[in-house]
């Protein structure tokens, strides 16, 4: 019997100290104040101040050492705290000791499951008061730590972690702020700052060591970070600064990151990346400007690289990584009302846009692998257009000045095209289909044209023009054809056929209003003209193999016709002087002509027909 009075004693003491060891203190100044506090377990800790009017308090702790405290100032306050588990902490603080100033209607909830979790509010009032904020913290897991500090009016927090070692902070100083954090998954960091009115930011981590951070400072800016519908390791960075600024990044992979700095007002950011290791830089300084950044869309694809630079006004960049291996992209526009348009499909791809001035517009399609694209744009209305399809293909745009148009098309493996364009009104066009073309266009002045088409391999054209108005028209089909035009004055015409393989032609133009036709049909054709002075006019035309001629002109108003017909047929003319005429027509093979004119008006006209004939004209005044 005193044993069974002694166990009964024993008890009794035991459950009388567990009880003991739970410590809750509540003090309330006021009217209608309402706290309830439900503490269960060994060592449970609340401390509940409130000091004003029709405050409400509910603070449960189901497990062992955890803490509430909670500090409340100001009339109808609303907070919560429900903790089950074991050392959680929670510390509600809602305009208490901030001074003069009523701190009304804010409402904090905070529910934690799991261990060692941390979770901190903070709603403070002014001399004007601070009314109606909302915060809302659910940790599920172990050692989760949650931040929340509100100054203002009509903030609302609403944070969600579910895993381990998750953190986040939100900080939001100003009126109508909102922000919503949602983790799912370990060791995931979120940081949330706002400062101004009206911002809305939201964050949502599904994954394993997932980082974001956002940073708003200025009135109505909006955010959305997704990270993770799968994936791990991934980082993003956003930092608005301004006036309605929009971001959206969606990060779904591993180990990619997204960094956006947006300064100025009505700014727009799109940021999608699937895939692993993918990059991608936005910097936008301005008004109005626009980004879309897309890497690995498909859901395939990683280390690609994209950097968009905006600096200006109303400037838009459209960039699409969409699958594939280690593409690289970079962008820089200053000014305003720039259009950039980058599609890149392959491996290991690279395009870089650079834009200063005005309403320049930029656009590169690249198709397979190893390519490389470039434009840079100095000045205003330029138009640049690269399309490349193949593999280790070489385009080159440069624009400096106003108006000028360069359109470059790239079929096959290997080819090489450039483009130089200095002045205002300037054309080029260059169109590659083969293996191992190589075009280069040099524009130095306004409203010169060239074109140039070739299909094949191993062809080769240069096309200079220095001047206003010249035009040259190039286009080799076959392969192993060479082509070089110089043209140096105004209103040159140069005109460039070549069907076969091995051709070579070269024309050179230096003065204004020259016209030179070169026509080859046929394999080892060569064909040099010069023309020095102004108004004249020649045209060769070679259909065989092994043709050759040379026409020189020096002077005014000289005109040359240079028909070869056959095989190893030579012409020579050379003009020098006003007003000269030859004509020179041979079909056959291994004929030989040779026209010298100097003076004024001479005219000689030569007709070969047969094989091995030879003609010698010289004239002289």
């Amino acid at each position: 019997m005193k044993k069974l009075i002694l166990s009964a004693a024993a008890l009794f003491c035991g459950t009388l100290m567990f009880a003991q060891m739970n410590n809750s203190d509540v003090t309330q100044n006021g009217s209608m104040n309402a706290s309830t506090v439900s503490q269960t377990g060994m060592t449970n800790d609340s401390d509940v101040d409130q000091w004003g009017d029709s405050n409400t308090n509910t603070v449960t702790q189901d497990g062992v050492s955890n803490d509430s405290d909670v500090d409340s100032r100001g009339d109808n306050n609303t907070s919560v705290a429900t903790q089950i588990g074991n050392d959680n902490e929670s510390d509600i603080h809602q305009g208490f000791g901030t001074g003069a100033g009523p701190n009304d209607g804010n409402v904090s909830t905070v529910d934690q499951t799991g261990n060692n979790n941390d979770a901190h509010n903070d709603q403070y009032g002014d001399a004007d008061g601070s009314d109606n904020n909302t915060s809302s913290i659910s940790q599920t897991g172990n050692d989760n730590d949650s931040f929340v500090d509100q100054i203002g009016d009509d903030n609302v927090s609403d944070v969600d972690q579910t895993g381990n070692n998750n953190d986040s902070f939100v900080g939001q100083y100003g009126d109508g702020n909102d922000s919503d954090e949602d983790q799912t998954g370990n060791d995931n960091d979120s940081d949330t700052f706002q400062v101004g009115d009206g911002n809305e930011s939201i964050v949502r981590q599904v994954g394993n060591n997932n980082d974001s951070n956002v940073t708003q400072t200025g009135d109505d800016n909006e955010s959305e970070v997704r990270q993770g519908t799968v994936g791990d390791n991934n980082v993003s960075d956003v930092d608005q600064t301004g006036n309605e600024n929009f971001n959206f990044t969606w990060q779904d992979g591993d180990d990619n990151n997204a960094d956006l700095d947006q300064t100025g007002d009505d700014n727009y950011s799109y940021v999608d990346q699937w895939g692993h290791q993918n990059s991608s830089i936005t910097d936008q300084q301005g008004n109005d400007n626009y980004s879309d950044v897309r890497q690995g869309y498909d859901g395939s694809g990683m280390d690609h690289i994209s950097s968009v630079v905006q600096v200006g006004d109303d400037n838009f960049s459209d960039v699409d990584q969409r699958n594939g291996d280690g593409n690289m992209s970079d962008v820089t526009q200053t000014g305003d009302l720039n259009i950039n348009d980058v599609n890149q499909r392959g491996n290991t791809n690279e395009a870089i846009v650079i834009q200063t001035g005005d309403e320049n517009d930029a656009d590169i399609d690249q198709f397979g692998d190893d390519n490389f694209a470039g434009i840079g744009q100095d000045g205003n209305r330029n138009d640049a257009d690269e399309t490349q399809t193949g593999d280790g293909n070489f385009a080159g745009t440069g624009q400096l000045g106003d108006d000028n148009v360069s359109d470059m098309d790239q079929t096959g493996d290997t080819n090489f095209s450039i483009a130089i364009q200095e002045g205002n009104l300037n054309n080029s066009d260059t169109d590659q289909i083969g293996d191992l073309n190589g075009s280069g266009v040099s524009q130095i002045g306004d409203s010169n044209i060239a074109t140039t088409y070739q299909e094949g391999n191993g062809n080769g054209s240069t096309t200079i023009q220095q001047g206003d108005d010249n035009e040259s028209y190039v286009s080799q089909i076959g392969n192993g054809n060479g082509q070089f035009t110089s043209q140096t004055g105004n209103e040159n015409d140069s005109f460039v056929d070549q069907i076969g393989d091995l051709n070579n032609s070269n024309t050179t133009q230096v003065g204004d209003t020259n016209v030179s036709d070169v026509d080859q049909a046929g394999n080892n054709n060569g064909s040099s003209v010069t023309q020095t002075g102004d108004t004249n006019g020649s045209t060769v035309a070679q259909t065989g193999n092994f043709n050759t001629s040379a026409v020189t002109q020096t002077g005014t108003l000289n005109l040359s016709t240079v028909t070869q017909t056959g095989n190893l047929n030579v012409s020579t003319v050379d003009q020098d002087g006003f007003g000269h005429s030859s004509l020179v027509n041979q079909v056959g093979n291994s004929n030989i002509s040779t026209v010298d004119q100097n003076g004024t008006s001479h005219t000689s006209t030569v007709n070969q027909i047969g094989n091995g004939n030879m003609s010698s004209v010289t004239q002289n005044d």
